[in-house]
């Protein structure tokens, strides 16, 4: 091919091949010399980069009431609708109710064990793991309402700052409204009551059961429909909103005996502490600043709301359903049955080596307190 090129033709074209191949090296240069256009995909990479690697972080909530009880879809939800919000969709909880995950008996253990990572249960469900909390749901304790048992329970978890609630980290507990007695047959007297199977959701009210001369029948609360429907129980003791929430109107008699003396409940959320700690510190105060909003807009008031509801539930399900209010002279005999309860526990607490009688009186103080406050009772015979 270089046949006909001679003398300075041939020098030129050995020049001009020399120097294109020196131009397409240049092109083709080092790193450093090319810096400039990698920076800037590098760039526009990176900025990138966080959007695709930020995942959300997943949450489990695990409790015991049905899917279709309010406190599942109006409180849950709300809450996890809360949170995403707070977290502009960091955090995604995912609920677990009707025992699904957990059972109720099982709930605050699993979450210490990381089953679930959050969960929502009784406290007294655990009978005696929370010796302090358990001071607020002793029969004898007399609240008006679910608002003033979980504002005195709270205000004392923050002034006895029990030990026992600090293998989980607290979301927030609450208590439900008082609970009466739901029964077959009426039931107006000791005399009445004596031998009948009442049940109970937890020890220290069927250890008050026992002192008035019934047989306490303790089962969890979601297997109640099946034992009054079977008539393992001729009633027990709960709150009115479980009529509605747990279907008891349909199986239950046709008598409430009031007896807000006789039974209290409190419930907990809490947290598996190391996925706590693992979660960003603006997570943990975005979260922080939705438990105490959530608690004091819906959680406080939401036992009340349920408890209206739960009544006229079975107003809608038994037209001649009665309420009975015990003679003055009764409720104070029922009172004294069940006082020996009050010496015996605090002989447990100074046994774990607390201060009974002193946790006892600041329990008394503030129920006191918050009776006060708020005075209604929801329930009333008219």
């Amino acid at each position: 091919m270089f046949k006909g090129l001679k003398g300075k033709g041939f020098f030129l074209f050995v020049i001009l091949i020399l120097g294109s191949i020196l131009l397409l090296s240049g092109c083709g240069g080092d790193s450093s010399q090319n810096s400039a256009p990698n920076t800037e995909q590098n760039s526009t990479d990176n900025a990138a980069a966080p959007k695709e690697d930020v995942k959300p972080i997943n949450l489990t909530l695990a409790h015991f009431f049905p899917a279709t009880h309010k406190l599942e879809t109006e409180i849950i939800k709300g809450y996890i609708e809360a949170v995403d919000k707070a977290t502009n969709g960091r955090v995604k909880i995912t609920s677990y109710p009707a025992g699904t995950l957990l059972a109720s008996t099982e709930t605050y253990d699993g979450v210490v064990k990381g089953v679930a990572d959050i969960g929502l249960s009784v406290y007294a469900y655990t009978r005696g793991r929370f010796p302090v909390v358990e001071s607020f749901i002793l029969p004898g304790l007399a609240y008006n309402n679910s608002r003033s048992a979980s504002d005195a329970l709270n205000e004392g978890i923050e002034i006895l700052k029990p030990k026992e609630l600090e293998d989980t980290h607290q979301m927030f507990s609450f208590a439900g409204g008082p609970g009466d007695l739901f029964t077959k047959k009426p039931v107006k007297s000791l005399a009445d009551l004596k031998g009948m199977q009442i049940g109970a959701t937890a020890g220290l009210r069927a250890d008050a059961i026992g002192l008035l001369g019934a047989n306490p029948v303790v089962i969890p609360m979601p297997e109640w429909y099946e034992a009054l429907q079977k008539n393992v129980m001729e009633g027990g003791v709960s709150p009115v909103e479980a009529l509605q929430g747990f279907r008891l109107a349909e199986v239950t008699g046709d008598y409430i005996t009031l007896t807000p003396f006789l039974f209290n409940q409190a419930f907990f959320m809490v947290m598996n502490n190391d996925k706590w700690n693992s979660l960003p510190q603006d997570i943990q105060q975005a979260i922080t600043e939705v438990n105490k909003t959530y608690y004091k807009e819906k959680i406080a008031p939401f036992f009340d709301e349920i408890d209206k509801a739960g009544m006229a539930f079975l107003k809608e399900k038994k037209k001649d359903f009665q309420i009975i209010t015990l003679a003055p002279e009764e409720s104070t005999l029922w009172q004294e049955k069940i006082k020996p309860l009050e010496a015996k526990y605090i002989g447990i607490l100074d046994e774990k080596g607390l201060p009974g009688a002193d946790i006892m009186k600041t329990v008394k103080e503030l129920v006191e307190k918050a009776n006060a406050k708020y005075p209604d009772r929801v329930i009333n015979a008219n």
